[in-house]
């Protein structure tokens, strides 16, 4: 093969490699630039997440108090519903004791 022939071919691979890089380099720009804004649009959706993730734990915080206030108030009213059961019981009992009492003393003054 001539010299010429050897210049020739490797100014056109020269030039097939820049046409190519011509070619390639805007698409190369633009999958850059798409995965950018892929990452930019994804840490947006994490930082949202993030505070959706706080704004609920903030909730959830708030009910579990909530939660904890209702249940020492019932609690209480069981407490006080088996106080309020004993007395009932005790003026059951005092109430049968009376009136037991007061047939007897019915019986005394009838029969007196």
């Amino acid at each position: 093969m001539s010299a010429v022939a050897i210049v020739l071919i490797i100014v056109g691979v020269v030039l097939l490699a820049a046409l190519a890089l011509l070619v390639l380099r805007p698409r190369m720009r633009q999958r850059r630039l798409e995965r950018e804004q892929h990452r930019a649009r994804l840490g947006r959706e994490v930082e949202g997440h993030g505070e959706e993730a706080r704004a609920r734990s903030g909730a959830a915080q708030e009910a579990a108090r909530e939660a904890e206030a209702h249940r020492r108030v019932a609690e209480e009213h069981a407490a006080e519903a088996s106080e309020l059961e004993d007395e009932a019981t005790r003026a059951s009992r005092a109430a049968a004791f009376h009136e037991q009492r007061a047939r007897e003393s019915r019986e005394q003054l009838d029969d007196g």
